[in-house]
């Protein structure tokens, strides 16, 4: 198990319940294995994911960054979180709001460049369409935060997502199934694509799944769930030193 200390480049202290999810997400992804993070929000995703970074920093050879895809609003704040918490890893941003557009064009170029001096590239939902470049390198990870992004897999969004090449893929959000199942579908399709058939065969085995008397959806829960680590605020075991929620009609 990795503890961590292992993180030695980390400027901080991981809790016990994030030191779990590293480990996890270090085990998946080194089996080449997708994996979902779906902790609530305010359990530090983003924490986790930037201590296996320094992770793979550390551990493979270089030449072969990862890929992090996210909103155009959380850009600033990533940014910040990897300043103070792994400011040795070096990162490049695929963004006109964080880098000349002379600069992602020169990337667009050359971009073997880019994958030697780089541990992690950032872009957008946004403005992957518009670097199609980036859709054919290898990455080592291609990690989606607020995954629920491409929920609608008949988008063109989504389409293009899950043309990316990676050794594993990770996904993160606090809402594995939004609206419907077929949001589930869509995000397994992303991370282990097969795993739960075509759209087609998802849907006829969900039907299959609704006709049952009893623990209806426990088959699917089965399916996914070596593939997704779900923690709740609320769940005192996991943390207890926040304060209760509280809500204002």
């Amino acid at each position: 198990m990795i503890s961590c200390g292992s993180v030695t480049d980390f400027q901080g202290t991981l809790r016990p319940y994030q030191e779990t999810g590293l480990n996890w997400l270090w085990f998946l992804s080194s089996l080449g294995l997708g994996a979902c993070l779906a902790d609530d929000m305010g359990l530090g995703k983003t924490v986790q994911v930037l201590s296996l970074l320094l992770l793979l920093k550390r551990n493979t050879p270089p030449g072969k960054p990862s890929l992090l895809v996210l909103p155009a609003s959380l850009l600033a704040n990533w940014k910040a979180e990897m300043q103070r918490f792994a400011p040795t890893i070096q990162a490049a941003f695929i963004h006109p709001s964080e880098t000349d557009k002379a600069v992602i064009a020169a990337a667009a170029r050359k971009p073997e460049a880019l994958l030697a001096e780089t541990d992690v590239v950032f872009t957008t939902y946004g403005m992957l369409p518009r670097q199609p470049w980036l859709l054919d390198l290898p990455w080592r990870l291609v990690i989606l935060d607020e995954a629920q992004a491409i929920k609608n897999p008949s988008t063109t969004q989504a389409k293009t997502i899950k043309q990316l090449k990676a050794d594993a893929r990770i996904a993160l959000t606090g809402t594995p199934v939004e609206n419907r199942l077929s949001d589930l579908w869509s995000l397994f399709d992303f991370l282990c694509p097969g795993l739960l058939g075509s759209a087609a065969r998802f849907k006829k085995f969900v039907k299959r799944l609704e006709a049952r008397e009893q623990d209806r959806y426990a088959p699917l829960r089965n399916l996914v769930r070596p593939y997704v680590l779900r923690r709740m605020k609320t769940d005192k075991r996991i943390i207890a030193d926040l304060p209760d929620k509280t809500e204002m009609k």
